[in-house]
């Protein structure tokens, strides 16, 4: 598979071949391409689209949960390590205070909402997450059971589509779709982000 990657003839044939030969393994390095693509931000929405080709909706999201849950718990301990909660209150980061301040006032729901919406990056929330009071067990399994209904969506669309090269105009509209509807959520979201620091802001005139 990797001299086949080296000399440029990768291609969804013989990745399903080399599933088929080595199906524990093939699932392994695909988590951890996932993980290592959160861990540097790099985009992953490729990945969970091919995860529904390879394993079929259901499977290819869970897959995919597993491997953004690791990459991103990996980041938030990074985060937290490197960084740390004291040396983080230094920063004056509107959004990294709004955050907290959402966590206290909600809890997990709030985990549950940013992780759930699609549209909201993740890679540099892990980050941000870290920066928190949130405990290690709570960023854990919010992220994992909350990505899994958008992962297995996305996943799932890759699974109907069946191939990339032919349906490219397909893939687009429908991820156009379920991204805009998660953008509406966000902006609705984002009002409220900005009218509190609006209201913050006026009071302290």
């Amino acid at each position: 598979m990797w001299d086949q990657y080296n000399n440029g003839n990768l291609s969804p044939e013989i990745i399903r071949h080399y599933r088929i030969h080595h199906p524990i393994l093939a699932v392994f390095l695909f988590v951890l391409v996932y993980a290592v693509s959160v861990i540097f931000t790099l985009p992953t929405l490729p990945l969970n689209l091919a995860a529904g080709f390879f394993w079929g909706g259901v499977l290819g999201g869970i897959y995919t949960a597993v491997g953004v849950t690791i990459g991103g718990w990996i980041s938030f301990l990074v985060a937290r390590f490197l960084i740390g909660q004291p040396l983080a209150k230094k920063f004056d980061n509107n959004l990294l205070n709004f955050i907290q301040n959402e966590f206290k006032i909600n809890g997990w729901k709030f985990l549950a909402f940013i992780r759930i919406n699609p549209i909201i990056p993740t890679g540099p929330l892990n980050y941000l997450l870290g920066l928190t009071s949130i405990t290690n067990r709570l960023f854990v399994w919010t992220t994992f059971v909350f990505l899994i209904p958008p992962s297995i969506a996305m996943a799932y669309i890759g699974e109907t589509l069946q191939t990339f090269s032919l349906h490219q105009s397909a893939v687009k509209e429908a991820i156009r779709v379920f991204l805009g509807i998660s953008g509406a959520v966000t902006a609705l979201f984002a009002i409220r982000f900005m009218s509190r620091l609006l209201k913050k802001k006026a009071e302290n005139l």
